[in-house]
Parts: C-alpha cells; sequence; structure tokens
C-alpha cells in the first residue's frame, strides 16, 4: 500500500487552515460550500487537498468535518 503523507497548516490571522495530500502542487479550486474549497490536480482530477475559510466558525457552527464532494 503506497504511504501518502498529510500536511495540514492553521493560518490563525486569517482564520484559514490548509489540508494537502501530498507536497503541494498547483491546482484547480473547486467551492464544495461557503467554507470549502477543493485543491484538484486540473490533469487526472485527482483531489490534491482542501482549504476551510473562517475555520473557526465552521466547527463552532458543523462540530465536525463532513463532507461530500462531487465526482468531477
Amino acid at each position: 500500500m503506497e504511504k501518502r503523507k498529510l500536511i495540514v497548516s492553521y493560518d490563525r490571522e486569517a482564520d484559514v487552515a490548509y489540508l494537502s495530500f501530498g507536497d503541494p502542487k498547483p491546482s484547480t479550486t473547486e467551492e464544495v460550500n461557503e467554507y470549502v474549497l477543493v485543491r484538484r490536480d486540473p490533469e487526472t482530477r485527482e483531489i490534491r487537498g482542501l482549504t476551510i475559510t473562517n475555520f473557526s466558525d465552521y466547527f463552532r457552527i458543523n462540530k465536525e468535518m463532513k463532507l461530500e464532494i462531487p465526482e468531477p
């Protein structure tokens, strides 16, 4: 089984969390909802990461991260 790393970072000043599957690479971005953006490989459409804006509000309102990400 191939191991993949998950990189998580948080910008407190902007209140934005970044989750990257593997090292960050150029990606296209799609909005899932008012808080979540999905980053995809522009050729394969594989998910490379997520960006969560207004991170504090997102978790105060939702209490967990449960997403349905539409297929490309």
